[in-house]
């Protein structure tokens, strides 16, 4: 059996007790347990910064790539209506208004002044834009705002109904070409005119509506998305800089062109759908 030589009163306990504890082997041992308890929350500590910061850093360098996307997309959707989109529609629908004026005046026992009316038959070329390079970039991107992924949605549906717009309309224009009916009936069914039999064939003027809709569609929600993922990688850059002296810049765009020339549409027709997000903080 184990026998311990102890002493027999408390104070003299106590003072063995006090004298290990002053030892010099148990202050080494506690300052190195210390000392490596405070070398394990500083290695945690730094290890937790790092991975932050990665985390930032590809979260800015996505950003600016979506940027880049975004705005390719919305340049392109401006380019065609500038060149296309706007010139055809806004003849179509001026010659519309004189036709359904034509029409009107004989209801009205106004007699009708001859008018000349040219068909705008020029085919538009559906856009080619990188929908799913960005689709794939976005949702798989780290700490992406919310709005960004909503954007991202619409701009792919504003896409696909733009290019059926523009498929259908060339559809319709192959059509024309082959249509055996008389001038007269072309005439009513070009602008969506009531027939004489009381029918309407509306659809080419709703295909006419339809471009012009979805191409300001595209253009104006891949600009929000542009804007969006720049004021985004403005942020991430910001929390950056508190970790490391040098990270890249984050892409600006600017729209202001377009917007004042009155090119892009107005935010005003769009308020429904932007009342549904707020802007990030």
């Amino acid at each position: 059996m184990l026998c311990l030589d102890l002493p027999s009163s408390p104070i003299a306990i106590w003072g063995s007790i006090t004298s290990v504890l002053n030892s010099s082997f148990v202050s080494a041992f506690l300052s190195a347990l210390a000392g490596a308890g405070l070398g394990v929350w500083g290695a945690q500590r730094l290890a937790e910064r790092s991975a932050r910061a990665r985390e930032l850093l590809e979260g800015l360098r996505q950003a600016n790539a979506i940027v880049v996307l975004a705005s390719t997309i919305a340049n392109q959707a401006l380019s065609v209506k500038k060149q296309h989109v706007k010139p055809l529609s806004d003849q179509y629908f001026k010659d519309h208004s004189a036709a359904k004026s034509l029409q009107d005046k004989p209801l009205n026992g106004t007699p009708a002044q001859p008018i000349a009316f040219q068909f705008q038959l020029t085919k538009i070329t559906p856009l080619t834009l990188p929908i799913e390079t960005l689709k794939n970039l976005t949702f798989s991107a780290q700490l992406m705002p919310g709005r960004a992924l909503a954007l991202v949605s619409i701009v792919e549906q504003s896409i696909t109904e733009l290019t059926h717009a523009i498929n259908t309309r060339s559809e319709m224009i192959d059509a024309f070409h082959q249509s055996h009916f008389d001038q007269r009936i072309l005439f009513l069914d070009y602008y969506g005119l009531q027939r004489p039999d009381g029918n309407t064939n509306a659809m080419y003027h709703d295909i006419m509506v339809a471009v012009s809709d979805y191409t300001n569609d595209v253009a104006f929600f891949s600009t929000e998305l542009a804007e969006e993922l720049q004021s985004h990688a403005a942020r991430m850059r910001e929390k950056l800089l508190k970790f490391r002296r040098e990270v890249p810049k984050a892409n600006s765009v600017d729209f202001s062109g377009a917007r004042e020339s009155g090119l892009m549409p107005p935010r005003e027709d769009y308020n429904s759908w932007l009342s549904g997000f707020k802007l990030q903080d």
